[in-house]
């Protein structure tokens, strides 16, 4: 048999595991990336070598795990699968060695506990195994869209959702599976019926700068895209309309630089990075938008606003362009068009890369 361990750093696979293999007399044997990592630190630090992070270690202890995973179900032994598991390709790889194996195939779906207490679970490892805060969110959020009827379609036979991780005299058919019913106690870990966990909107100062400056590179990204997205629109307008090509962008960035040119002079390289440069920015916006909990048609609508606000400031104060209502309806009709594309595809990049982690409860109303 082969059984997958199936929750976010900290939300107790490894007391599972020993609860598992304790009720099963370690009917299977263990492979665990953590474990693995370990191995690898180890052997660096007995053979003299600089010795990292345990993350650091993450890439060759995959490569490890997939080749001990293979040899396993090669020889009919299964295995117990010890790691995250939160991508899909990560999970199907499972199915595929036990399906090419003929062995059975079974997920353990951990409880979706909130950020706030992944984080501080986290804070109690030793500091050179930690998590980044950026990575623990993102395993919230990927948590938070698994269910067992997804799995079940990856292709496990069955999927337990424990509700709190048992202890080993509460294991009683997992490998061969495990009562779904939750323990009466707390385990070591802290890991407790989820209905009990208290969900709440604070998270310590440095996790969320730390949150909110991964969210920033993140909608800088969705900006590129939006960027891209609004030019390949602008030149199919322009074969329709035979437009010229704009170079106030370009004039307006010189401007604000204290070296304005002409109206006949065409900046391509200033241009651009003007271009490329003002969606990268505001998509970084977006980006921390979405981790706060603006996000979906009405952020987008907002940040479009923001957008044609941006580049009338800056083309109006730097000289280069005139107000809006002077320009012909046609010319408003096409800017505002082609901004509504940049956002709309920026917010959907970004709600799409970034979770809303640090959507706040407080201030909803007026006291």
């Amino acid at each position: 048999m082969v059984l997958v361990l199936v929750g976010a750093a900290g939300s107790g696979k490894t007391t599972l595991r020993r609860a598992l293999l304790a009720s099963a007399r370690g009917a299977l044997p263990v492979v665990s990336l953590d474990d693995l990592r370990r191995e690898l630190r180890a052997a660096d630090a007995a053979a003299g070598r600089p010795v990292r992070d345990l993350q650091g270690y993450s890439l060759p202890a995959v490569r490890r795990a997939q080749r001990r995973c293979q040899a396993l179900a090669g020889l009919g032994a299964g295995y117990l699968a010890d790691a995250t598991h939160l991508r899909r390709a990560e999970r199907v790889a499972h199915v595929r060695t036990a399906r090419a194996a003929g062995l059975p195939v079974e997920a353990v779906l951990m409880p979706p506990l909130p950020l706030e207490e992944l984080l501080r679970r986290d804070r109690a490892r030793p500091a050179d195994e930690r998590v980044p805060a950026d990575v623990l969110a993102r395993h919230a959020h990927r948590r938070s869209l698994l269910g067992a009827q997804g799995l079940r379609a990856d292709g496990f036979a069955v999927v337990h959702e424990p509700v709190a991780v048992p202890s080993a005299r509460d294991c009683r058919s997992m490998v061969g599976g495990c009562s779904p019913q939750p323990a009466a106690r707390t385990d070591g870990d802290g890991v407790q019926d989820v209905e009990q966990v208290a969900v709440g909107s604070g998270v310590p100062g440095s996790a969320r700068g730390a949150l909110l400056l991964a969210a920033a590179g993140r909608g800088a990204l969705a900006g590129l895209a939006g960027v891209a997205a609004m030019t390949a629109g602008e030149k199919a307008e322009q074969a329709l309309t035979h437009r010229p090509d704009s170079y106030v962008p370009a004039r307006a960035l010189l401007g604000l630089l204290g070296r304005p040119v002409g109206d006949g002079e065409r900046p391509w390289l200033a241009n651009h990075v003007m271009h490329w440069g003002t969606g990268a920015t505001l998509g970084a916006l977006r980006g921390v938008w979405s981790a706060v909990g603006l996000r979906g048609p009405r952020a987008s609508l907002t940040h479009a606003a923001v957008r044609l606000a941006f580049d009338q400031t800056a083309e109006n104060v730097s000289g280069a362009g005139a107000p809006p209502h002077t320009w012909p309806v046609r010319e408003q009709v096409v800017d505002v068009a082609h901004k509504a594309v940049y956002s709309l595809v920026t917010g959907l990049v970004a709600d799409r890369l970034v979770a809303p982690q640090l959507r706040s409860q407080r201030g909803t109303d007026s006291h």
